[in-house]
C-alpha cells in the first residue's frame, strides 16, 4: 500500500515574521532539504545582503520577484550557487518556495 503525501495549503502553514512585510512558512520538508514559502508584501526589500554558503533554489510562484537588475515573474525557476549574494526585493509583492539543505544559513 502506497503511502499518501504530506499536504498543506501554503495559506494555512505555520508561519512567523521576518522583517516588516515578509512572512516565512513552514512547509513540511525532508531531513536534507528545509522548504519553506516566503511572502513579501510591495516595496519590500530583503532586510539584508543574503549571503549562500550552500546552493539555494527558488521557485517564484506568484508576483514578481527582482533581483540583481533582472525581473522575475511567476513561473520562473532560480538556482543561487553556494559563494552567491543577492538583496531580492519586490515592486507588486511576491510568494517564493525556496529549497535548501536543512543545515543552511538562516536566510533566504
Amino acid at each position: 500500500m502506497l503511502n499518501k503525501p504530506e499536504a498543506v495549503l501554503i495559506d494555512n502553514a505555520e508561519f512567523g515574521p521576518v522583517a516588516p512585510g515578509i512572512v516565512r512558512r513552514a512547509l513540511p520538508s525532508s531531513g536534507q532539504v528545509l522548504v519553506r514559502a516566503f511572502d513579501m508584501e510591495p516595496g519590500v526589500r530583503w532586510p539584508e545582503v543574503d549571503v549562500h554558503d550552500r546552493d539555494e533554489l527558488i521557485y517564484v510562484a506568484s508576483g514578481e520577484l527582482l533581483d540583481h537588475g533582472e525581473s522575475y515573474p511567476a513561473g520562473t525557476y532560480l538556482h543561487y550557487r553556494a559563494g552567491s549574494r543577492h538583496q531580492p526585493y519586490t515592486k507588486t509583492g511576491v510568494r517564493i518556495i525556496v529549497f535548501g539543505p536543512a543545515e543552511a544559513s538562516a536566510g533566504t
